[in-house]
């Protein structure tokens, strides 16, 4: 082999030694003379951060069992209360009882059962021509348990001994009678059993005894489903009632006893609000069944006069009704007065006085 072929090898020795990889270096040598690289393998570098994020996870809930205060980490679905972007946050169980105040009623509390009714007090009419008394009905809400009946609630207030009638008005019926059960089961007459004050009467004469029971009956009765009442006594219809010892073991009605009345009275109670207009409605037996109306203000100035006619008149009864309309009851209290013109000098006669409520959904305040 001659000399060049000989350099030649050496190159290519020199150039294969370069090329090939070091040796690892003994375990000695690598703690003493040389630093060592660690590399992590991927799957090592995946659990580690798996454990990481599992720890940091769990320090706020341990945090919370322990009753730290530090807010929660990680999604919204770790915080208990939830809120809509734009709204209030919901209510949580850090809120308020619902009753603050003692005392103060509040949302929670079943609202009290309202009935309205309508009960027939009396008036002593102006210039009274027979001297009898007025029915008026007033109009009131009234507390009453969930299967008490409008009837037997309106009875029971009549009946109430703290009954306290509106100024100019009263009633016939003694402190001590005792509303004790309302029937209304039988077709077209309602039965009300009465306690044995009843048997009395008013206290107050045949005319008392007259006016107590048409209070009595104009409140219990309707003119379509039970134009008729019954009244008893331990359950047996009464027969001897009041000063005179009056049979009224048979139904009576509104026509029973109208002629101890005055000649007008009125079936409606005087109340309105909105937009419609006020009906007065009653019933009359009155010269040539003409009846009158008049509204006077605070200075009984008269605002308003109007006059129908009833169905019936000069001896008998008839029925009436006034609508009145385009009138601002609102800012004009008023006082509506119902009468008819004598015909001996025109002059109002037996003369019904009431205040107009309008607007005023709760009625009169009856019972303190």
């Amino acid at each position: 082999m001659s000399g060049y072929d000989d350099q030649r090898m050496k190159d290519l020795a020199d150039r294969l030694v370069a090329m090939s990889p070091e040796p690892p270096p003994f375990p000695e040598e690598v703690t003493v003379t040389q630093p060592r690289v660690s590399r992590s393998s991927p799957v090592l570098m995946f659990a580690g951060a798996a454990v990481i994020v599992l720890v940091l996870a769990a320090i706020p809930l341990l945090l919370f069992r322990g009753g730290g205060s530090v807010e929660p980490i990680g999604s919204t679905t770790t915080s208990p209360v939830a809120t809509t972007e734009g709204s209030e946050p919901s209510v949580t169980s850090t809120v308020a009882p619902t009753t603050t105040v003692p005392g103060e009623t509040t949302s929670t509390i079943a609202p009290q059962n309202l009935q309205g009714v309508i009960i027939f007090l009396t008036q002593t009419p102006e210039n009274s021509f027979g001297g009898n008394p007025a029915l008026v009905p007033f109009f009131t809400h009234l507390v009453a348990a969930p299967d008490d009946s409008v009837e037997e609630v309106a009875l029971r207030t009549l009946t109430n001994p703290s009954l306290a009638p509106p100024a100019g008005f009263d009633s016939h019926v003694p402190a001590g009678v005792e509303v004790v059960s309302v029937n209304s089961d039988t077709e077209g007459v309602r039965v009300v059993d009465m306690n044995q004050a009843f048997l009395g009467g008013s206290g107050s004469g045949l005319l008392g005894d007259f006016t107590m029971l048409n209070q009595l009956i104009y409140t219990a009765t309707d003119e379509e489903l039970y134009p008729q009442v019954l009244f008893t006594v331990g359950g047996e219809p009464v027969t001897q009632f009041g000063t005179d010892g009056l049979d009224i073991s048979e139904p009576l009605d509104r026509e029973t006893f109208i002629d101890q009345l005055n000649s007008v009275i009125l079936t409606s109670a005087v109340s309105g609000s909105g937009s419609e207009p006020l009906v007065i409605t009653g019933l009359a037996n009155v010269f040539e069944a003409a009846v009158s109306l008049q509204l006077v203000d605070l200075e009984d100035n008269v605002v308003y006069e109007d006059f129908t006619t009833a169905t019936c008149g000069t001896g008998c009864w008839g029925s009436f009704s006034f609508h009145i309309e385009d009138f601002d009851f609102e800012s004009t209290p008023v006082t509506a007065k119902v009468f008819w013109h004598s015909p001996e000098d025109g002059e109002p006669a037996d003369v019904i006085t009431v205040p107009v409520t309008w607007g005023d959904e709760a009625g009169w305040d009856l019972l303190p």
